[in-house]
């Protein structure tokens, strides 16, 4: 029997079952818990991890590859500065809500997300797919949009970034550390690239004061060579599952069944009984 367990830290089945851990969160690996893992890590683990980056889970992301020629007749339709489209007020690096005021201190920034909100176009959305379907139209009016993850991690890349290449707008992006290992550095700006936010912002705001400056970027390929690698992440993806599942149960186990690991596999369904006992009687 085989178990596809995403992102959830209980284990929910027995220890007879292959465990296979699908992170779309910047979430560590315990390879304790599971016998296989895809993840953004730049990780090399025998056969038991594949690489496939978070935004190559959004079907849009294959056009990238492949974007139209901006003109000056394109950028004439774009009549907003910039905008910052965030919700997650708790769990995010300050490093978003630092940046969002020192830019917004220069030149009003559009803020349309839950977070630091001073716009309402998107508030009114009926379920999620039409929220992101109407943001990314909202996105394409502005010259520059603030991208910053939650949080920093190597080759954790979200669609922060390539909503923003999408609409064709700049993104403003701090995030991955190792995002231009993939990303040309010509086709967006990196904060990290700056001493400070000052220094960012001043070179932002000539960018904006200077059309040929916009059009250089926007005109830059999005990723490094040209090459867009989503295709082959899926199919290597792909071809990782279907690895495991040609295999017998006996010859997939990756994960160890016995001495402290069989320990560990052994407190974490008793904490995870303990949970469930909890719930059910927050729920009474």
């Amino acid at each position: 029997m085989y178990f596809i367990q995403i992102l959830s830290p209980i284990i929910t089945l027995g220890p007879d079952v292959i465990r296979i851990m699908i992170a779309d969160e910047n979430i560590c690996l315990d390879f304790n818990a599971c016998d296989y893992a895809i993840s953004s890590e730049h990780l090399d683990y025998s056969d038991r991890h594949f690489r496939a980056p978070v935004y190559c889970l959004y079907g849009k992301t294959i056009g990238l590859g492949h974007r139209s020629e901006f003109t000056e007749k394109d950028l004439l339709q774009k009549n907003e500065f910039c905008n910052f489209i965030h919700s997650n007020s708790n769990l995010a690096k300050p490093i978003r809500k630092d940046f969002f005021r020192a830019l917004d201190s220069r030149i009003p920034v559009i803020s349309a997300g839950r977070f630091l909100q001073n716009d309402r176009s998107l508030s009114n959305q009926a379920n999620d797919l039409d929220w992101h379907s109407s943001k990314l139209k909202f996105q394409h009016s502005f010259w520059f949009t603030i991208a910053i993850e939650n949080s920093e991690s190597p080759g954790y890349v979200t669609k922060r970034l390539t909503d923003a290449f999408l609409e064709g707008t700049i993104p403003i992006y701090w995030g991955d550390p190792r995002v231009a290992e993939e990303f040309n550095p010509q086709a967006f700006i990196d904060l990290r690239s700056y001493e400070n936010f000052s220094v960012a912002s001043d070179d932002i705001i000539y960018q904006d004061q200077h059309l040929e400056c916009i059009l250089e970027i926007l005109n830059a390929p999005v990723f490094n060579d040209g090459v867009n690698k989503i295709n082959e992440f899926k199919a290597g993806a792909q071809a990782f599952l279907q690895a495991i599942f040609d295999q017998p149960l006996y010859e997939a186990r990756r994960c160890p069944r016995h001495g402290n690991s069989h320990w560990l596999e052994q407190r974490r369904r008793k904490d995870q009984t303990g949970f469930k006992k909890l719930l059910k009687r927050n729920r009474q």
